[in-house]
């Protein structure tokens, strides 16, 4: 009965290594699925050196604005207002920068992942004898 079990099992391998990968959107993976790690740090390199200091500059500008508006009409009520705006505001222009700051090292940690996983699948798949390791 154990060789029976043995049999199958190599047949099932053999089968399995012989289809291509399925991938969602019907297309295969055929003898590789990779994933962009280049891609994911590109990416991450943009929101850190481009958008992110963008929106620094973007979001401080309106602050300094409501600023002086606040100090041009010390003693009036508006004053106070235009202040918790100016408060308010910078406020949320920290929180986009620091979630700006947070995505970048979110897809920097997520192409490191990726890569790590990839090179330990491959070890994986090598000593099982599945690939030959030599690619």
């Amino acid at each position: 009965m154990m060789g029976s079990f043995d049999e199958e099992w190599a047949r099932l391998q053999a089968e399995a290594r012989d289809q291509p990968l399925p991938l969602p959107g019907g297309g295969t993976g055929g003898d590789r699925l990779t994933v962009r790690s280049d891609a994911q740090r590109a990416a991450a390199d943009f929101l850190q050196t481009e958008l992110l200091p963008d929106a620094r500059r973007e979001g401080d500008r309106p602050v300094g604005e409501l600023e002086s508006a606040s100090a041009r009409m010390s003693g009036w009520a508006s004053a106070t207002g235009l202040r918790t705006v100016a408060d308010t505001w910078a406020g949320k222009v920290e929180l986009l920068t620091a979630q700006l700051g947070a995505e970048a090292e979110a897809l920097r940690g997520t192409s490191n992942d990726f890569a790590g996983g990839e090179l330990e699948i491959a070890h994986q798949l090598t000593r099982l004898g599945l690939v030959d390791g030599t690619e």
